[in-house]
């Protein structure tokens, strides 16, 4: 982060500034996936061979709060036929047009959560994530918004808005892991507890992206690194 003087909000702006355009040497496949209780990874980020998946992308949001950042989640509505009841960035499938990930994302947050494109600065965006259920490689667009809004969600989609502090993604403990069985097989599942959630899945994945891009841009940044390096 760069002088104490600047106010919390500053200093999170340019640190999600830089990760969302600067990997610093984060490897998507070395980040928390499902395994097989014999260490076997049971997900990996690309789809089958043959198949094409669809472009998608979500908008993990972030405005400042008191001393750090929040990011805007949702919970998902349980009539969706998809994803139903999971906490989730607002996001969607990129249009059949020349729509860019970064414009779907900012129309999905639109449609979701009411929150208008003209009040969000898009910074960059993290590796996409392959989603097999939906066949979807989704792009997560990293933004920023000054100020909290009113939030208008649409209930054919979202069932509640929350705010994800930054502290809730960032620690060695903060990541758990659950056993489950699955068609007879004990499969690891990673997952950030939330409330009385459990953020799992591809927002795992994206979140453990975003929290590793920060440990690493720190360590970058106290090694007397300059930030255009």
């Amino acid at each position: 982060m760069k002088s104490p003087s600047e106010s919390p909000a500053a200093q999170w702006h340019t640190v999600l500034r830089a990760i969302a355009t600067h990997d610093f040497g984060v490897v998507q496949s070395d980040l928390p996936m499902i395994h097989a209780a014999d260490g076997r990874t049971l997900r990996i980020n690309e789809p089958p061979t043959g198949v094409v998946p669809r472009q998608a992308a979500v908008l993990i949001l972030a405005t400042p709060s008191t001393d750090a950042i929040e990011f805007v989640v949702t919970r998902r509505s349980g009539a969706l036929r998809q994803h139903s009841g999971e906490i989730a960035f607002p996001g969607g499938r990129v249009d059949d047009t020349d729509e860019s990930v970064y414009a779907c994302a900012l129309r999905e947050a639109h449609e979701e959560i009411g929150v208008p494109a003209s009040s969000i600065q898009v910074l960059g965006a993290l590796h996409a994530v392959y989603v097999p259920r939906s066949n979807h490689m989704v792009t997560p667009v990293v933004a920023w918004l000054a100020q909290t809004p009113t939030y208008q969600s649409n209930p054919a989609e979202v069932a509640e808005v929350f705010h994800l502090p930054i502290h809730a993604v960032l620690g060695n403990d903060t990541l758990q892991i659950e056993e489950r069985l699955v068609q007879g097989e004990t499969i690891r599942v990673p997952y950030f507890p939330f409330r009385e959630h459990r953020i799992w899945g591809a927002t795992a994945i994206m979140l453990c992206d975003l929290a590793a891009r920060i440990e690493r841009y720190r360590t970058h940044r106290s090694s007397g690194h300059k930030e255009s390096e």
